[in-house]
Parts: structure tokens; sequence; C-alpha cells
């Protein structure tokens, strides 16, 4: 199976991916607690926000964008009145969203290149001795093209750039909106960005804060957490436009079970991410050991070409680098044990081949993280406090993220934002984890210093 982030990693060492959602729509003014589909309401009430934030992120410097489908489920859709059928267009349109604004992104390169070049060469042309005359001759003609050029792309482009101005605009009533964002991109040439289809856990669908205990683990079952799963994807898995599938919040063991059976089962083709909320230092929600027991699964689930990377997201930062450490540290055991003899006797097949999956494991599964600002949210006045230990602040994003990435304990190849990150936390980690080696020097002397 090929996997799509190898070419990124190789180009700039790691992969930027989005930030929050729900976030994003609060700026704007837009009020998504009262359902429970979360942010996919908006592929009912106003799927152009949903297209604008997908664009912020992108001109901020997101090599990856998730679909606004966290919350989206079929049992869920169904809860909120929607029958199977219509659910199905909606998961499917939260994929045509996503793929609009990256083509209209990629066009925006497109046009920012050959605008680059254009003036390389009239700069060249300029320094030819003897041609001066000829150049301005040249130049005129050049200008003439250029005008009539952009008459043209007016004409052609004006019913699909309207729909973009206009999610633009209401994007933009909330706050800094798409004009910020196209200023912090990063500069250079970008390669085109991946969507990634994101499924919420079982706990994200029961909306009342389950994924972040797990208890849930307790009582539903593997075969219905695997089909409440299937079901969300069956509706998009001829989508080609998915790049990854992006599983996320995952509170419990249990559930990561049944996600890589349900992966081992339908074969998607298309590598996917388990995430994780963990509650400190060492545990999931729901209590299970981090390294020492969700680690080997998901090593082995990469072994099989099913899982690309895994970590933690929607986790206070503090608990970041001790579980890092931990899945890192447990990786290097596992690499060690496979490069070890063979035992005397051989295990049995089922076991044999488990030993094999691990064996190129480590070589295999990338670490992710994507953390929540570590703000406080306080449910009595419904309202963020700072804390002390936060990184809100998007410059001390960047610094905590790039201890992450540039650290052998914790080697993260995947960053990016939960729960209170923006556009504004993306472009900060552009800066000082991708942009030319003097830019990434400044933006480290100018973040704020770590307590």
């Amino acid at each position: 199976m090929h996997n799509p982030l190898e070419p990124l990693l190789a180009e700039q060492g790691v992969v930027i991916l989005d930030g929050a959602q729900g976030t994003e729509l609060e700026r704007r003014g837009i009020d998504i607690g009262g359902s429970k589909l979360w942010s996919a309401q908006l592929l009912i009430d106003d799927p152009d926000t949903v297209q604008a934030i997908h664009l912020d992120y992108l001109r901020s410097g997101s090599d990856v964008i998730t679909t606004f489908t966290y919350q989206a489920s079929l049992p869920g859709f169904a809860e909120a009145g929607v029958d199977a059928a219509h659910a199905g267009r909606l998961l499917n349109l939260a994929v045509d969203l996503a793929e609009a604004a990256r083509a209209h992104f990629m066009r925006e390169q497109e046009q920012e290149r050959g605008q680059e070049q254009e003036q390389g060469k009239e700069q060249d042309q300029g320094k030819e001795p003897g041609h001066q005359g000829q150049g301005q001759e040249q130049g005129k003609e050049r200008e003439q093209g250029k005008e009539q050029g952009e008459e043209q792309e007016q004409q052609e482009s004006g019913q699909h750039g309207q729909r973009l101005r206009g999610a633009g605009s209401s994007a933009a009533g909330g706050g800094s909106g798409s004009g910020d964002s196209r200023r912090h991109a990063a500069a250079g040439r970008r390669r085109r960005p991946l969507i990634a289809y994101s499924c919420g856990s079982y706990g994200a669908y029961l909306a009342d804060g389950s994924e972040f205990q797990g208890d849930y683990a307790d009582s539903v079952s593997t075969d219905a957490l695997i089909e409440f799963h299937r079901a969300r994807l069956d509706p998009v898995r001829s989508r080609h436009e998915i790049d990854l599938i992006a599983f996320e919040t995952v509170p419990c063991l249990k559930e990561a079970e049944a996600i890589v059976e349900l992966l081992r089962r339908e074969r998607y083709c298309k590598p996917a991410w388990i995430s994780f909320s963990c509650k400190d230092d060492a545990h999931t929600c729901h209590g299970e050991d981090f390294g020492a027991q969700c680690v080997p699964l998901l090593a082995a689930a990469a072994a099989e070409g099913l899982v690309a990377a895994a970590g933690v997201n929607c986790t206070p930062p503090r608990h970041v680098p001790a579980l890092l450490a931990a899945a890192r540290q447990q990786l290097q055991q596992l690499e060690v044990s496979a490069a070890a003899p063979p035992p005397p006797s051989p295990p049995a097949d089922g076991m044999r081949q488990q030993q094999q999956h691990l064996a190129c494991a480590p070589r295999r599964l990338l670490l992710l993280c994507y953390p929540n600002s570590g703000e406080q949210w306080d449910g009595a006045g419904r309202c963020w406090h700072s804390a002390p230990d936060d990184i809100a602040e998007p410059g001390r994003f960047a610094a905590a993220a790039a201890d992450w990435v540039g650290s052998r304990a914790m080697a993260v190849s995947l960053v990016g934002g939960c729960c209170r990150t923006g556009p504004a936390h993306i472009a900060a980690l552009r800066r000082r984890l991708v942009a030319p080696p003097e830019d990434r020097a400044a933006a480290a002397a100018a973040a704020p210093a770590l307590q």
C-alpha cells in the first residue's frame, strides 16, 4: 500500500496537520453546542464555511486537512432526523468540500509560481547588455498578453471563484479569516496536500464526554464497535480523493482493537492513523497503559500495512512528552526483540505471524501528536481560562512542538492542534518546523519561553 505521507516526510522531515474545527466555528460566532452532530452540523447548515475553514488551514500551512465528519455517524444522523441515504450524501459532501478547498489552494499555488517565474524572466531580461530596448518592447507585449489572460481566466473561473469568495467572506466575519491565513502561508513550493477522512470514536458519537472516559468499553461489544465504524466508511470507501483515514480521540484499547480488525477485514487500501485521548502521563482515558498496551497493537497493524501512524490528540500538552517517550521506547524495545535470534522452539503459527509483524513495525509506525492548547474549561462560567502550563499562544505551541519533533526520545513525525487551536497555530508550526533555516531560527528566537 502506498503511504502518501512518505514524500512529505522525505522533503520536510515533518508533516503539519490542521487544527480545531469547533474552535474555528466558535470564532466565527457559530454555535454548535446544541447539535449532537457537532461540527458535522455545518454540512447541513453552512457548507461554504466548512470549505472556507479548510482553505484557511491550507493557506496557513497544513499538509493534511481532516473532513468535517468527526462526530458524523449513521446512528448520529438518524438521531438528528437524517435518514441513511441522506447521511451518505452528507458524508460524501464532506469529502467534496475538502477536495474543493484543496483544488482551490493548488490553483493559488500555481498562479503564485507563474507570477514568480514571470518576474524572474523580466529581471533576467533587463540585465542582458545591449538588449534593453528589445526587453522593453517584449515587456509591453508580455503585459498585453497578461491582461488578456487575466480577462480570460476571470471569465472561465467566475462561478467557482464566486463561491469561494462567498465562503471566505462568511468566515471573515468572525475574525482573521482567510486573509490572515494567506499572509501566514509558508514561503516556497508546497506539495499537494492530503485529505484525511475523520472518524471520531464511539464516545464522540455519544456526545456526552465519553471520548474522555471510555466507560463504554465495558458494555459495548467489539462487533458493535466494528459495525459502528464500518457503516460510516461504507458510503465513501470508493472516494479516491481521500488519502488517509483518521480515527481520532479513541479513549480505550478495546476500540483500537476493533478498528484494527475492521481495517484488516475491509482492506480500504488507504493508510490510517489512530490517535488516543489520554488522562495522564501514561494511560488512556479508560486506563490502559499507552506505551505497553496500545503501541504493540498498532506496531503490528503497521507491519500489516493497516496503520501508518499512532499517537495522541485532544490531550493536555503537559502529558505529551511522557506519553510519546513511552511510545518511542516501546518501539525501540520491539526493534531490539525483532533483531534477537529466534527461540529454539518455533511458536505456534499465530504467534509466529505476530512476531513477523512486530519485526518490521518499528521501522514503519510513525508517531503523531495534536494536543489541545492546555487551557481549562470552566463549566459553570462556560468559558476558557488560562493555565500555568498552557501553550495557547501560537509561538509557545510551536516551541513545544519543536521539542516533540526534535527530541530523539519522541521523534514525532506528524504534528498539529486540537481544541483551542486555529490557523495561527498552524502557521506558527510551519514557520518553526518547515520554513527555510533562517526563518525557523527567527521564529525560535521570537517564541515566548516555555516554563
